[in-house]
C-alpha cells in the first residue's frame, strides 16, 4: 500500500478528527487493512480495488456513522455522509455503488458475485472485523498479520466490543443493528 494512499485516507478521514478522538488511529488503520484486503480478495483480473474512488470512499465513511452520529445504528448515517462527500466532489455517479457497499457490508450471506464491489468490500472487512480467524477468503493468514503489523489494531477492536456492549444494554432486542442476512 503506497504512502499516497494513506495520505489520501487520512485527508478524506481530517474533518472527523476531532470527533472521533482517540479511535481516529484505531479507525484509520481499520480503513487501511479493509482496503487491502479488498486488493487481496478481489479475483484476478479485477482492477485493484485500493485505486478506484468508490473503494476509497465507502473504506472510509462504511463506519463513520459511530462517531459523526455517535450510535451504534450508524448505517444510515454513514451513507449519509458517503452521499454527501460523493456530491460535493462531483461523484455522484458512485453514490448507488458506495451506498450498496455500505449498506451490505455486514450482510452474513454473500452479497454478489466475486467481483462485485459490495461482495469483495464485504469480504474484506468480514476478515478484518472477525480479525482473520473465521472466514479469510482465500487470504493467508500470514498476510494479514503482516498487515495489522502495518496498521496495529490500535484498540479497534476494543472499541467495537464495548459499542456492542452499550448497545446490548440499550437495545436487548436489537444489539447487533448492522447485521444483515
Amino acid at each position: 500500500m503506497s504512502d499516497a494512499l494513506a495520505d489520501d485516507i487520512d485527508t478524506l478521514l481530517s474533518p472527523w478528527a476531532e470527533t472521533m478522538g482517540a479511535d481516529r488511529t484505531a479507525y484509520t488503520h481499520h480503513v487501511l487493512r479493509v482496503l487491502e484486503l479488498c486488493d487481496l480478495v478481489a479475483p484476478p483480473g479485477t482492477p485493484r480495488p485500493s485505486e478506484r474512488p468508490e473503494f476509497r470512499v465507502a473504506a472510509v465513511f462504511h463506519d463513520l456513522g459511530i462517531w459523526s452520529a455517535g450510535t451504534f445504528d450508524y448505517l444510515p448515517p454513514s451513507i449519509a455522509l458517503a452521499e454527501t462527500h460523493l456530491r460535493e466532489t462531483d461523484a455522484a455517479q458512485l453514490i448507488p455503488t458506495v451506498t450498496a457497499m455500505i449498506e451490505h457490508h455486514h450482510k452474513l450471506r454473500r452479497a454478489g458475485r466475486a467481483e462485485d464491489p459490495v461482495e469483495i468490500f464485504r469480504r474484506a472487512d468480514a476478515i478484518d472485523v472477525e480479525l482473520g480467524l473465521l472466514g479469510r477468503f482465500g487470504v493467508p493468514r500470514r498476510a494479514y498479520r503482516a498487515l495489522t503489523r502495518r496498521y496495529p489494531d490500535a484498540g479497534f477492536h476494543r472499541r467495537l466490543v464495548a459499542l456492542a456492549g452499550q448497545r446490548l444494554r440499550s437495545h436487548p432486542t436489537s444489539p447487533l443493528p448492522m447485521l444483515e442476512w
